[in-house]
């Protein structure tokens, strides 16, 4: 039997073939796989995702204060509706520092000194709530102390109903309001309520104090009379941010509910929100056979006298999508499809180099 002999090129051209195979692989995964970025897709929903309220916003302009001029007014051509909350986010866009204070003017020209912010500087962030009790046009004030003249990014935004965070939705709302207060003012609603049953009451301060402000105590008086008159005392002089308690009905009928509200000299009025809240019949929460029955946990009375009022709103989380860089596919593609070529191709070498040794 004949040996033939061996031909050269075709081993050049089995060598070759194992380099360049994987790299043919790669092209043409490479020509498939989807050029995904991640940053550019969060770009896109995060400028959706704002768009979307485009039209709650009332200020978004960059303003420039000097030595010689640091204050800014934006007299009474901005509208905010009753029982909303509206975000005042300051921002100064130039590398310096500051000190701000910023008040309020209402329809009826009466003056919130709401913040007096301190060691301001570039890129950072400052966001103020206020919640409105008045519908009509307001004025906001901005008193800058600086050294150097400087930018500042001012933006003004309506945002949700106020107390809407602290309300279930699937609860019935009995009462909703806001009220403005100046000292010694009384606020006093009546109500329908059903025996045995049980309800929160929510209190809550929506305007911010400037810590500037040497007296800005706000405390509250609270009463509560049933349907056959008699009179509960709830709270005594509390200094308010925001109080939730439960009260249980014993009768049905008609109940009184005072609030008193007293501001110190310094302050010169404040929103105060309330809300009365049905949750259920009391059989149907509480045991009668628990010989001390409490409420839910999460309706136990909550008290917060901070100096800083609650801004309740909800973070909203992007989606976030995940994505593997096209560099990245094509390294673990060339870290496995290497071998497995280079293995098939000294497989079909050595197979045809015994066949033509036959």
């Amino acid at each position: 039997m004949d040996i033939k002999k061996e031909d050269p090129n075709r081993k050049r051209r089995v060598i070759l073939l194992i380099i360049f195979s994987p790299m043919i692989l790669i092209g043409l995964l490479g020509t498939i796989t989807p050029n995904t970025n991640s940053l550019g897709q969060y770009e896109k929903s995060d400028s959706q995702l704002h768009s979307s309220s485009s039209e709650n916003i009332l200020i978004d302009k960059v303003y420039t204060f000097t030595v010689s001029n640091p204050n800014l007014t934006l007299d009474s051509n901005i509208y905010l509706e009753k029982g909303y909350y509206y975000y005042i986010t300051v921002r100064i866009v130039t590398p310096h520092e500051c000190d701000m204070k910023i008040s309020i003017f209402d329809p009826e020209g009466d003056r919130y000194d709401i913040t007096h912010e301190l060691n301001m500087e570039q890129d950072d962030y400052r966001e103020i709530p206020f919640g409105a009790a008045l519908s009509g046009n307001y004025s906001f004030v901005f008193e800058v102390i600086l050294l150097r003249n400087l930018n500042v990014h001012i933006k003004t935004e309506k945002g949700d109903e106020v107390l809407k965070n602290r309300i279930l939705p699937d609860k019935p709302v009995v009462y909703n309001n806001i009220s403005k207060f100046k000292t010694g003012n009384v606020f006093e609603f009546r109500l329908f309520l059903k025996s045995d049953w049980y309800y929160n009451i929510l209190i809550e301060r929506v305007s911010t104090i400037s810590r500037s402000l040497e007296n800005s105590r706000v405390s509250m008086k609270h009463l509560l009379w049933d349907s056959s008159q008699i009179k509960f005392n709830i709270f005594e002089n509390l200094t308010l941010s925001y109080v939730e308690y439960h009260f249980d009905t014993a009768v049905e009928g008609i109940y009184t509910i005072e609030i008193i509200i007293y501001i110190e000299a310094d302050v010169l009025c404040t929103n105060i929100a309330f809300a009365v809240i049905e949750k259920g019949k009391i059989s149907d929460i509480i045991d009668p056979n628990d010989p001390d029955p409490d409420p839910p946990d999460d309706d136990d009375t909550v008290i917060d006298d901070g100096d800083d009022i609650i801004n309740g709103t909800q973070n909203t989380q992007s989606k976030i999508e995940y994505s593997i860089p096209q560099e990245a596919t094509i390294a673990v593609i060339a870290g496995v499809g290497i071998p497995i070529a280079a293995i098939v191709g000294i497989v079909v070498y050595h197979k045809r180099k015994n066949v033509s040794r036959i």
